[in-house]
């Protein structure tokens, strides 16, 4: 018996499925592309120096740490709920498994790697010269990561929109 059955008989053309897929999207959206975005921030902070890297901090605090963790961890909450409700998948497949191995490296460069990194750049970009050198060390380390992150996220949904081994 599958989750489904519980959740009024879900299936891939019921309003339950869909509802969850949305989500799913939605969370995924904005998790990943707040993600994206957080880097995209500290480039800009990065040319417009230690005024802009007060103001790009606060919002990358703001937007990493609440908003788009929280829709990030939605996606893949609602990623397997879609799993179980739908009798097509099953977590045994393997596009299912590599999709969850993958949201798990994001989330590992993610909160150990680059958030650190991108929070110690903005720090080293508002204390401006006294920190040049470490805010350069710095910037590379959080583009090498920042890179990283993005493949993982392309890697996902390449993965969930092909579904290889089907």
């Amino acid at each position: 018996m599958t989750v489904g059955g519980s959740l009024v008989g879900a299936s891939f053309n019921s309003g339950w499925y869909q509802a969850v897929l949305v989500v799913h999207l939605v969370g995924a959206v904005v998790g990943f592309g707040g993600s994206a975005l957080g880097t995209v921030m500290l480039r800009r902070a990065w040319t417009d120096g230690p005024d802009a890297a007060g103001v790009v901090r606060r919002s990358f605090d703001f937007a990493s740490n609440r908003l788009t963790d929280m829709a990030a961890y939605l996606a893949g909450i609602a990623g397997l709920v879609a799993v179980l409700i739908d009798d097509r998948w099953d977590l045994r497949q393997d596009w299912v498994t590599t999709a969850f191995i993958l949201y798990f490296a994001w989330a590992g460069i993610a909160h150990g790697a680059l958030r650190p990194t991108s929070a110690k750049l903005a720090e080293a970009l508002e204390a401006g010269d006294k920190r040049a050198d470490d805010a350069v060390r710095l910037r590379r380390r959080a583009e090498m990561w920042a890179m990283a992150s993005n493949l993982v996220i392309v890697a996902a949904i390449a993965v969930m929109v092909t579904k290889p081994g089907l």
